[in-house]
């Protein structure tokens, strides 16, 4: 390993996980018996609810960051005397 951790683990999930999105889409588009007008729809209809979803679970890492940071500085506080 190159010292990334988690972190370089993460991002090469992330990179593969938008990859593989945007090659079902375009098989998807490829593949597809609608109409132009109801591909434009449904894709709208998908890219809102991945939207909703990244949202959700950025939210959700952000706050396990904020209570891991909390915890961090009451166990330093805690062990300095503070």
């Amino acid at each position: 390993m190159s010292g990334e951790g988690g972190n370089g683990r993460a991002r090469t999930f992330a990179a593969g996980l938008i990859l593989g999105a945007l090659v079902g889409a375009g098989l998807a588009l490829l593949l597809a018996p609608q109409t132009g007008a109801e591909t434009r729809r449904t894709l709208a209809r998908r890219a809102r609810q991945l939207t909703g979803d990244a949202r959700d679970r950025y939210e959700e890492a952000r706050e396990r960051v904020r209570r891991a940071r909390a915890q961090r500085r009451h166990l330093r506080d805690e062990a300095t005397g503070e």
